[in-house]
């Protein structure tokens, strides 16, 4: 694989985009030293996961006998059952007393949000077929520290540059309507990592190819 690709695959999979909209929505009442703290423990856990994955993910899945596919159907449901909470909008809250943010940054935004399934399936694939053809894992490195980067970018650009938006009575905000729109995005994904998983093992069919537009017109 061209570092090419191994670049806008994990952009992808990878990339904060999900993880960002989410944070803003339920991050906007925390204190800036609390967004700190979420925001490095959960770019933490995502280089971590991934990094262990991209060194030895074939390793585990023989450990454990898992599949790809087995993969894929298990992390598109949690994601699915995450997503569909926030569609009907259940409460996150932690009700073990816990301090502010410190589950949300490893779940959701840790896992599955910035380490999603759809990641981890992708750096596995990725470093599989790279050792099975003898190759060099560099690009995969750079591939992934490239992204962790810029995701640091991203997260860290919101909490230095969003401020603090203070709670009003009555008021209209906008972030719950984002975090609803996201949800129903984040379901659609999920359903398509499951269909990944079930055609793997081949309970469902796969997806047509689409048709050359000259044909179409004949």
């Amino acid at each position: 694989m061209e570092f090419s690709d191994l670049l806008v695959i994990l952009l992808i999979t990878a990339g904060a985009t999900k993880a960002a909209a989410f944070f803003v929505a339920q991050a906007r009442d925390m204190s800036r030293p609390e967004k700190l703290t979420v925001v490095t423990r959960a770019l933490a856990i995502q280089a971590v996961v991934l990094g262990i994955f991209a060194l030895r993910g074939e390793n585990i899945l023989d450990f454990f006998h898992v599949s790809v596919a087995a993969l894929e159907v298990a992390g598109g449901l949690v994601l699915l059952l995450f997503a569909l909470q926030l569609v009907l909008g259940e409460d996150h809250g932690d009700e073990h007393g816990a301090p502010p943010g410190v589950s949300m940054a490893v779940y959701p935004l840790g896992m599955p949000l910035l380490a999603s399934p759809q990641s981890i399936v992708a750096v596995t694939i990725a470093s599989t077929r790279i050792n099975e053809s003898g190759g060099s894992t560099g690009p995969l490195w750079l591939a992934l520290a490239i992204v962790l980067g810029l995701n640091a970018a991203i997260l860290y650009g919101i909490v230095f540059l969003g401020g603090r938006k203070q709670r009003t009575e009555g008021g209209f905000s906008v972030a719950p309507v984002l975090l609803r729109v996201v949800a129903l995005l984040l379901c659609a994904l999920a359903i398509e990592i499951m269909a990944l998983g079930l055609r793997g093992y081949g309970v469902l069919p796969p997806m047509p190819a689409a048709q050359p537009q000259a044909s179409a017109a004949h």
